[in-house]
């Protein structure tokens, strides 16, 4: 496209806009509330989503004045427009909120894919929001839900996501089965990412409740996906659940070596993921104690206050 054309559009555009908030004096009721939904698509457009928010709002405001029920299509979309508005804003909890609405919405209409993503999208905002009870209130219900779209993947999905709620509430044990049936699922679909994916949260399940073994099996499953595909990233992840897991089973000197490669990545990264580093050497300063090499240890904790000391502090 060239860029006159381009600007060109921006131009229309901003006329459409212009004449839509011109429209506005001479409107009312449902009238001014598609009015008002149409700008709040400019808005959203160029990314001004606190104002996406307000047009959303006084549009539902008169939608819900004048027959409601007979405007549930319009009411969804204006919802849906909000929510991501407040998802982009990072407001997770109100986004959460929103969704929750648009899933009632959709309830009204018996459309039960729409319930599912709206329920299931409410859900994982609440995770984001750190509210980890509401997170899996909300994938029990999408799981729960009776969708004639559903596959191995959906399924899946719905499986991780709750295990990952049960492993944020430490509720370990119950966790596992979750993530067992999303493998299966995943595996299934034939996803070799998302069965890594789960292999990673059942290693650090199984690492939770001190099972080393299970959990070295895991993890190393997450390293040979992470060496094939090339994930420098993850390969630092199942590097840390690699050495946990062979040090909950004696294995001090192999988890040494893999703990000491794991920091080899997480340092090598430009933008530093203090906590994993922290964590990493944490571990690695138990085995060095569990080989009798406590001098070193504690030199490796004092030089990791300095970084805790800046990291934890909430002043």
């Amino acid at each position: 496209m060239s860029e006159e054309h381009e600007a060109s559009n921006s131009n229309n555009g901003e006329v459409q806009e212009s004449e839509l908030w011109e429209r506005i004096s001479a409107t009312d009721g449902v009238e001014r509330a598609e009015v008002l939904a149409e700008l709040s698509h400019f808005a959203y457009k160029r990314d001004d989503y606190a104002e996406c928010i307000q047009l959303c709002e006084t549009s539902i405001d008169l939608y819900k004045t004048s027959a409601p029920n007979l405007h549930l299509h319009e009411l969804i979309h204006l919802h849906e427009g909000k929510a991501l508005s407040l998802r982009n804003l990072e407001h997770h909890g109100e986004a959460a909120e929103t969704f929750e609405e648009i899933a009632r919405l959709h309830k009204e209409r018996d459309e039960v894919s729409g319930f599912i993503q709206a329920i299931r999208a409410a859900a994982c905002e609440w995770f984001a929001a750190k509210e980890w009870q509401k997170s899996l209130a909300g994938h029990k219900a999408a799981q729960d839900a009776v969708d004639p779209d559903s596959s191995d993947m959906s399924m899946g999905i719905d499986a991780i996501n709750i295990g990952m709620c049960l492993n944020k509430l430490e509720r370990y044990h119950a966790a596992i089965p979750s993530f067992l049936d999303a493998r299966k699922h995943f595996q299934k679909a034939k996803s070799p990412l998302n069965v890594s994916h789960v292999d990673n949260h059942l290693a650090i399940a199984y690492i939770k409740i001190e099972n080393g073994p299970e959990a070295k099996f895991y993890a190393k499953h997450v390293y040979n996906y992470a060496k094939i595909a090339e994930d420098i990233s993850l390969q630092g992840y199942a590097l840390l659940s690699l050495g946990k897991a062979l040090a909950l089973s004696g294995e001090y000197d192999d988890a040494e070596t893999r703990l000491v490669e794991a920091l080899e990545i997480y340092t090598a990264e430009e933008n530093k993921d203090w906590e994993d580093i922290i964590e990493a050497n944490r571990a690695l300063a138990g085995v060095l104690t569990q080989l009798g090499r406590d001098d070193e240890a504690q030199e490796r904790l004092e030089q990791l206050a300095t970084i805790e000391e800046t990291m934890l502090n909430e002043g």
